[in-house]
């Protein structure tokens, strides 16, 4: 199969879809070839870049400008930057469908393939498929030729282990790849479609990729193996591949699916219909009765065991279906029986419809010199592909007139609109008529089918008018005469009549575009002057962009010849007066349109001439801005806190903050114009809490010096550089500071934005409880101590050492509340028999508080039954410690000795020395507690 032949594959994309917009083919076709062969390739990329276009047409920039520019004024070309162009503009052809555009009208493809497959291949279930495609590289280049499958359906991909190959052809070189399809036993039978595309993107760019739609149909397989007592069903009527149902589109085809049930049960049996849209068919079951004359509409076919019934499959293709072959696959479901297995294809053949329209309009049907325009319009309105061939004949005298088509042939889908250009130059020039209403000349497109289908014509006719020659052409003489009587009337006013020569502006330019109020630049003009001697005087203005007079303006008489203040900066002839570099008075920062006026001498003085330069800008003074503030830690401890040691929290990891505080590292653009930096330090409620001036000049000179406290740390160049330098902020808190310049023009509305730093904090210490003692010893968790009636309030001793930071605060609970971290007090117990529990309760306002509590039980050693009051007493001292063990502990000391107690240690120790009631018992301190 030759390349021609592949292109005639209604699966390839060789076919002609042309864009929306036909003017846009027109002029494409048009174009010279290295201009349309170019189009064809930006039309690929969208978007390419300059010397990207320089590299394909291989010309130097100049000639790809113009070419480029030729492109953009007949709106092919967009331009979106400066050196960035796209094909085509909003509203021209989409790049899918300019691809078809390439496929069809780029002449000589260089890739040729041939596929041993006709488009459609049947295979059954447990079958291997092979697809072969043989790649020709009939271009003029050695290429690397991508063949692969694409829109693979999830059925069809794991049948296909390998979907893409690579051939590496030389020119006249063909090779052949072999795609492998293994089905599966248990593969359904069905109608599966894929695509082959065979491109060369690397070597061909400029040819779009070639597209073969493929199916693959499989078909159902061999039931010859079926029970006795298996329902089956038959189709009517029957068709297979020779003879399948034809159906127009919109049409109706009712096919009879007839069921027997053979099994002893009654069943109930359902159809599907696969490979088919749900809007082509429709499956009806017999009604059922439900009793008292009620009928309903079924879902499924229900039979009793030995009997027959019948479904209805209506197939109606839409009137916009496609010709040509269906297979769709019956499938019978039981309800008994849901794994088995009852297929059967219909095989359809959707009629063809030929309606093809074809017009000729004529868009330029009267010429002189240029070509006539006729646009050839195709539609097809059936519904298979249509291939045409199109030849444009001269019906009048050979060689009058040449006609070209835009192409000679056009491939439509179905429902789709094509549009051809025809061009028709008239030739030999000395034919053309002198008089009349013109010749016409007539022509013919004949057309024809590749396919030979019918066509409703078979040629469309036209004509057009070569008009007459203008009738201004035989006065040629007569002007040709009055051309000599004007020469002669000119030269006399010439050598007479003609008035003073007046002077002329050639030349007014800034000499630099932009200037530096920081170097101290004042702008500068120059000038070229015809016939500078009728000059009376020469004027420089200054405008801002709004038209303010800004500067000058300066005025220079030349009524006397070139002033003095101009002989440094001009040259002069017979002719020309050349001043270069010229001064103004501009010299603030600004924007500046300087305009030269001159005023001629004598009676042309009212003839003054004027010339504006473009716009000079003057940049002012940089101000120094603040580029970078960071600070050297944004985490501290406090002031002499230690690191607790296997604490993985991120504040117990960052270093200590020492008295210099935190430190800070900056960064200032442009210092020289700095005269402070002004350091400002807020707290996390954004309230100011201070801040530091640098002074940044010498106060005798003015001369630009670093304090003493920043020469150490920074660096002072063309950037100031400033790495670790103190605030002094080392308490605890979270801070966040400011950095701002003071510049040496004070101007508010120009000062710069001041820098700020992200958030540093600065965490408290962790504190700990050092000691605590009752009496002078480490506190015990509870104690036992004897209240005798009417002697003194018992008193306990209580000491305490707490470490910690500012920020740590420590409680004595329940009385007297916050005290100091290290202190010595003496506590009153109360008279009557009771708990009292005291805590130490320690915190720094960040971290869980520590907490260490104690309980002191009292009781009455004389009570009348001394037994049970001890008992009494020891069950609420163990229910008080109880409830001191479920708060947290102070400290892991604190909580062994809590875990201790509650574990069922020994007796807590009594405060003093009780003495027994009765010697023959236990004193209540002596007992030991009893539990529940």
């Amino acid at each position: 199969m030759t390349d021609e032949q592949a292109n005639l594959n209604p699966g390839a994309t060789g076919a002609i879809s042309l864009p929306a917009d036909p003017e846009s083919m027109a002029e494409i076709i048009a174009l010279p070839e290295e201009q349309r062969q170019l189009m064809f390739w930006m039309v690929r990329q969208e978007v390419v870049q300059f010397e990207q276009v320089m590299t394909v047409l291989n010309r130097p920039a100049d000639e790809v400008r113009g070419i480029l520019s030729s492109l953009i004024q007949q709106g092919l070309v967009t331009p979106i930057s400066e050196d960035t162009y796209r094909a085509l503009s909003a509203g021209r052809p989409t790049a899918q469908l300019a691809d078809n555009m390439l496929q069809t009208l780029t002449p000589g493809k260089p890739l040729a393939v041939i596929l041993n497959s006709s488009g459609r291949d049947t295979i059954t279930p447990g079958d291997t498929f092979e697809l072969g495609v043989t790649v020709s590289n009939q271009g003029h280049r050695s290429a690397v030729i991508n063949v692969f499958l694409d829109d693979l359906s999830p059925v069809l991909r794991p049948w296909c282990k390998t979907v893409q190959e690579y051939l590496a052809l030389a020119p006249d070189q063909s090779s052949e790849v072999l795609f492998h399809f293994q089905v599966p036993p248990e593969a359904l039978p069905g109608l599966l479609s894929y695509v082959l595309i065979v491109d060369s993107p690397q070597h061909y760019p400029e040819y779009p990729p070639a597209r073969y739609n493929q199916q693959l149909q499989v078909l159902p397989p061999d039931t010859a193996s079926i029970e006795a007592n298996d329902p089956t069903f038959a189709v009517e009527p029957a068709t297979d591949p020779d003879s399948p149902a034809e159906i127009p589109p919109g049409g109706i085809l009712q096919v009879q699916v007839q069921v027997y049930n053979r099994s002893e049960r009654v069943d109930r049996f359902r159809l599907a219909c696969t490979d088919l849209p749900d809007d082509w068919f429709n499956i009806t079951y017999p009604q059922d009765s439900k009793g008292l004359g009620l009928v309903v509409q079924a879902d499924s076919l229900g039979l009793n065991p030995g009997d027959r019934g019948d479904i209805l499959l209506t197939i109606t293709p839409p009137a916009d279906a496609i010709a040509g072959s269906y297979v769709p696959t019956l499938r019978l479901y039981a309800e008994n029986s849901p794994d088995l297995g009852l297929l059967a294809m219909v095989y359809l053949q959707v009629l063809p419809i030929y309606l093809l329209q074809m017009e000729m309009k004529s868009l330029v049907g009267q010429v002189r010199h240029q070509p006539a325009l006729f646009e050839l319009q195709f539609v097809n309105n059936g519904n298979l592909e249509r291939d045409l061939l199109l030849q444009a004949h001269s019906l009048d005298e050979a060689g009058l007139c040449n006609y070209a088509l835009s192409a000679d042939a056009v491939t439509l889908a179905p429902w789709q609109t094509a549009y051809i250009e025809l061009r028709g130059q008239p030739q030999r020039w000395w034919r053309r008529p002198f008089i009349g209403l013109g010749r016409i000349l007539n022509f013919r497109v004949d057309i024809s089918d590749r396919q030979q289908l019918p066509l409703p014509q078979s040629s469309l006719q036209g004509y057009l008018t070569w008009l007459p020659r203008p009738w201004w052409q035989l006065l040629l003489l007569i002007l040709a005469g009055l051309g000599v009587l004007a020469t002669l009337i000119w030269l006399i006013w010439w050598l007479f009549f003609r008035p003073p020569t007046t002077p002329k502006i050639l030349e007014f330019l800034a000499e630099d575009a932009r200037y530096a109020a920081l170097n101290q630049d004042i702008a500068r003009v120059g000038w070229e002057i015809e016939h500078p001697e009728r000059v009376r005087t020469l004027k420089i203005t200054g405008y801002s962009p709004d038209g303010t007079v800004i500067s000058g303006p300066l005025t220079y008489d030349l009524s006397q010849g070139l002033p003095i203040t101009l002989e440094a900066f001009c040259d002069q002839d017979e002719v020309i007066l050349t001043c270069r570099n010229v001064r103004t008075d501009a010299r603030q920062a600004g924007e500046y349109v300087f305009e030269l006026t001159i005023v001629p001498k004598g009676r042309l003085r009212r003839q003054i001439e004027s010339q504006r330069t473009s716009t000079v800008v003057i940049d002012p003074v940089p101000l120094p801005t603040v580029t970078e503030l960071i600070p050297g830690q944004t985490l501290y401890r406090e002031l002499g806190s230690q690191p607790v040691a296997n604490d993985p929290r991120p504040e117990q990891q960052a270093p200590a903050v020492t008295p210099e505080g935190v430190q800070l590292n900056w960064v200032v653009a442009h210092p020289k114009q700095l005269q402070a930096l002004i350091l400002t330090v807020r707290n996390s409620e954004n309230t100011i809490l201070g801040g530091r001036r640098y002074p940044l000049r010498n106060p005798e000179t003015g001369e630009l010096a670093l304090p003493e406290i920043l020469q150490s740390r920074c660096q002072l160049g063309n950037i100031l550089v400033c790495r670790n330098v103190p605030t002094g902020i080392f308490q605890v808190g979270e801070y966040t500071f400011e950095l701002a310049t003071v510049p040496l023009v004070a101007d508010a509305s120009q000062a710069p934005e001041p820098q700020q730093s992200d958030p540093v904090k600065i965490v408290p210490r962790s504190p700990s409880i050092a000691t605590f003692q009752i009496n002078g010893q480490e506190a015990q968790p509870k104690y036992l101590l004897p209240v005798d009636q009417g002697q003194p309030i018992p008193v306990i001793t209580l000491a305490w050492q707490v470490q910690g930071g500012e920020t740590t605060t420590v409680e004595l609970l329940p009385s007297p509340g916050t005290v100091p971290l290290q202190g010595v007090m003496r506590y009153p117990l109360g008279a009557e028999p009771g708990t009292t529990m005291l805590t130490l309760q320690v915190s720094n306002g960040v971290d869980e508080p520590l907490k260490r509590s104690v309980v002191i039980q009292t009781y009455d050693p004389t009570p009348s039954d001394p037994a049970a009051a001890a008992a009494a007493a020891a069950a609420e001292a163990a229910a008080a410690i109880a409830g001191s063990q479920s708060q947290p502990a102070a400290s892991p000391g604190s909580a062994g000795s809590s875990g201790a107690a509650g574990a069922g240690a020994p007796s807590p120790p009594a405060l003093g020395a009780p003495t027994p009631v009765d010697p023959g018992r236990p004193s209540p301190a002596e007992t030991p507690p009893q539990f529940d």
